[in-house]
């Protein structure tokens, strides 16, 4: 699994895919696609503001 430096926290989400979706209608920027882990999956966005948070979740 890759780390992100920069990452701002971690979201635990109920629908990574449909989070991951609304955050891209938002304007938010995949810096990582959506991808399995040991644990779930997770996804990483920088946000309009330059934020970037790790989305976690099945």
């Amino acid at each position: 699994m890759r780390r992100v430096a920069g990452v701002a926290a971690t979201l635990a989400v109920s629908n990574l895919d449909t989070a991951v979706e609304e955050a891209e209608a938002g304007g938010a920027e995949i810096v990582m696609p959506i991808q399995p882990t040991p644990n779930g999956r997770r996804a990483v966005l920088r946000h309009p503001h330059d934020g970037v948070f790790e989305y976690v979740g099945p």
